[in-house]
Formats: structure tokens, C-alpha cells, sequence
């Protein structure tokens, strides 16, 4: 026992040793302490106004971007609480419409960059753009909505395969598979699956049947269940049934 009382006793001196001698310094270094102390509560509340600032800025983003999608489908003569954007009876006026809103859009991306509705305004201007088959301006559109966006994959995924579809309307079917691919390599991203049979699709209008085969092969490996269009079916049986045969191995005589 006396051992036991003795020991807390040391430990007890230990303790109040340590505090005197904290106490000196915090009283000869005050000034610094006090600093560090200050530093510390600053970079706490910046921490603390980032996080309150960036709320604002997504709540501001989503009321701007949901006012100009909500005034481009009355424009367009769309019924209260419709999601289709209806095709106006008068070309010229459809025409004068999506340009007034292609350049609203792009006011609310650049006001608000970083923020899931600013991604969300750029993409509404790609696809006015590429409706109006500006598609070169639509793929500089798309180029910037990578560049501000924030790293999700759902957002990142959603630019590509918008990246995706405005060079298939180009044409430019190897690239097109590219984009499909990249979006399909996102492990997070819900249509990754249906990314990677885009991919698969582009190759073979390209012409490039055994790229094409490599992505039907990655797809059934990776997610057999999943539902394609009869006719994406018919092409990977296709390309099934046609895909060259093993070379046979070679017989090497004994010496």
C-alpha cells in the first residue's frame, strides 16, 4: 500500500511540475500563445464560413438555374409542372428562344462556378447549342462544365456521355467511344454499365470490331444481367460469332 500511495504521490509531483513549468511558458511566451491560440479559432472559423459559403452558393445556383429552366419551358409554351420541352409551331421563334436562353444559361455557369446547378446550367447551354447544331460550341461548352465542375462522378459521368452524344451527332464515332469509355471506367457512376455498351456501340460504327468485341467481352464479364435494345444484343452476338479463331499452338519436336 505504502509503495502504491508513494508512487501517486511521485506521479501527483510529476504533474504539478509539469503545469508550474507550463505555466512559465505560457507567461514568458504569452504573446506567441496567444497567437497560436488566435490562429487556431481563425482557421477553425474559416473552415466553419467555407462550408456555410458554399451552402449559399448551391442554394443560390439551384434558385437561379431552376427560375431559367422553369421561364424557358413557358417560353417554349410547355403546360404548369411539365418536364418536355414541347417543339414550338414557329421555327424562327423556337429558334430566337433558345438563343436568348443559351446565353442565360451561360450568365448562371459563369455566376456560379463549382456548384452542382452552374454544371447543370452548362449542360442546358450544350444542349440548346447542339439542338441548334452548333456543335463545335456545344463541345467548348461541355470542355468548361469539366473544368468547373465538382469531382462527383455522377456530374463527371453525365459530361461525358453529353460529350459523348454531341460527337456522335459530329460523326466522330471513335472519339464518341472514348468519352463513353472514360464515363464507364467511373467506379461510382450509376450508368457506368450502359456507358461502357455506348462505347462498345460507337466502335463498331467506326469500324473497329475488335475494340468492339473487347467492350462487349468487358460488359458481360462485368454486368451479364444487363438489358440491351434488341438490336445491341443482335451486334454482340454478331461480333460473338465472328470473332477469329485462336491461332493453334505451335508442336515442338523433341530434339
Amino acid at each position: 500500500m505504502a509503495k502504491h500511495a508513494h508512487g501517486a504521490g511521485e506521479t501527483l509531483d510529476e504533474l504539478q511540475s509539469a503545469a508550474d513549468r507550463l505555466g512559465v511558458f505560457i507567461q514568458a511566451n504569452l504573446r506567441a500563445v496567444a497567437a497560436a491560440i488566435a490562429l487556431v479559432l481563425a482557421l477553425a472559423a474559416a473552415v466553419s464560413l467555407l462550408f456555410t459559403s458554399r451552402r449559399k452558393a448551391e442554394e443560390a445556383a439551384t434558385i437561379a438555374f431552376a427560375d431559367a429552366r422553369a421561364d424557358y419551358l413557358e417560353a417554349m409554351g410547355a403546360p404548369p409542372g411539365a418536364l418536355e420541352v414541347p417543339e414550338l409551331a414557329n421555327p424562327e421563334a423556337a429558334k430566337r428562344i433558345r438563343e436568348e436562353y443559351s446565353g442565360r444559361y451561360a450568365e448562371i455557369a459563369d455566376a456560379h462556378p463549382g456548384t452542382v446547378s452552374g454544371v447543370l446550367a452548362r449542360l442546358a447551354e450544350a444542349e440548346l447549342q447542339q439542338n441548334a447544331g452548333q456543335l463545335d460550341a456545344a463541345l467548348e461548352t461541355l470542355r468548361k462544365a469539366h473544368a468547373e465542375a465538382p469531382s462527383r462522378a455522377g456530374l463527371q459521368g453525365m459530361i461525358l456521355q453529353r460529350e459523348a452524344q454531341v460527337l456522335e451527332q459530329a460523326d466522330r464515332f471513335a472519339d464518341a467511344a472514348e468519352r463513353h469509355e472514360q464515363a464507364s471506367d467511373l467506379e461510382d457512376y450509376p450508368l457506368r454499365d450502359y456507358a461502357l455498351a455506348d462505347a462498345a456501340r460507337c466502335r463498331v460504327i467506326a469500324g473497329d470490331l475488335d475494340a468492339a468485341r473487347a467492350l462487349y467481352a468487358r460488359l458481360d464479364a462485368r454486368a451479364p444481367d444487363l438489358r440491351l435494345p434488341d438490336y445491341q444484343r443482335m451486334q454482340r452476338r454478331e461480333l460473338a460469332s465472328t470473332a477469329p479463331a485462336a491461332a493453334p499452338e505451335k508442336k515442338t519436336e523433341p530434339d
